[in-house]
């Protein structure tokens, strides 16, 4: 069948217009999969974080530390600082035992071994020196006692600890038991003296 030019034209323009009408009128279906998978997601996190806060709250070795929680496609990350080493350590450990956790990010800072050990052998040798002092000023305190004629009749023992001295025993007078105090005040090393201990003989 032959069809006019002009009637040709007008049926292909027809044609188009049909076909954009078409192409408005159908739209896609909005995705529900992704947004619920993104919710579910991060209520899994909440959960993750929750159970890691717990762990990490009830764990003893963890006392001192200060550690912060987040949970991001269930990988969590660690923030804050530790007491030591050990306690970085757990709260990595417990968080990875957690049901969900993919990953833990540690980035907590605590002290390194070796300075953990350096403390350590510091207050030994702080502690080693205390005592050594501690003995010195106990014996200077007792031969001073030994030949000091004002101390004459008195019964005193002598102890000292952290640069403490302890005077237990009997003195004759109250003056003489100044006078000790005043001989103990007067050694080197003595922070104080404690005469809880000491009493004055009856007459």
């Amino acid at each position: 069948m032959n069809i006019p030019r002009k009637s040709r034209k007008i049926l292909i323009a027809m044609a188009i217009s049909v076909a954009l009408v078409a192409g408005t009128g159908v739209r896609a279906a909005p995705d529900s999969t992704d947004s619920s998978a993104t919710v579910g997601a991060a209520l899994s996190d909440t959960a993750i974080t929750a159970k890691v806060k717990a762990k990490l709250a009830t764990d003893s070795r963890l006392k001192g530390s200060d550690v912060s929680v987040t949970t991001n496609n269930a990988v969590v990350t660690l923030t804050g600082s530790a007491a030591n080493s050990t306690a970085k350590e757990a709260a990595e450990s417990l968080a990875s035992n957690v049901s969900g956790v993919r990953s833990v990010n540690n980035q907590i800072e605590a002290p390194s071994a070796a300075s953990e050990l350096g403390a350590k052998a510091k207050h030994v040798t702080h502690a080693t020196a205390s005592a050594v002092q501690d003995t010195a000023i106990t014996a200077d305190l007792k031969t001073k006692y030994a030949t000091d004629s004002k101390t004459r009749g008195s019964d005193v023992e002598v102890k000292t600890s952290n640069g403490v001295v302890a005077l237990s025993g009997t003195v004759l007078s109250e003056a003489q038991k100044a006078h000790l105090v005043n001989v103990a005040r007067h050694t080197k090393g003595v922070e104080q003296v404690d005469t809880t201990a000491l009493s004055i003989a009856p007459q």
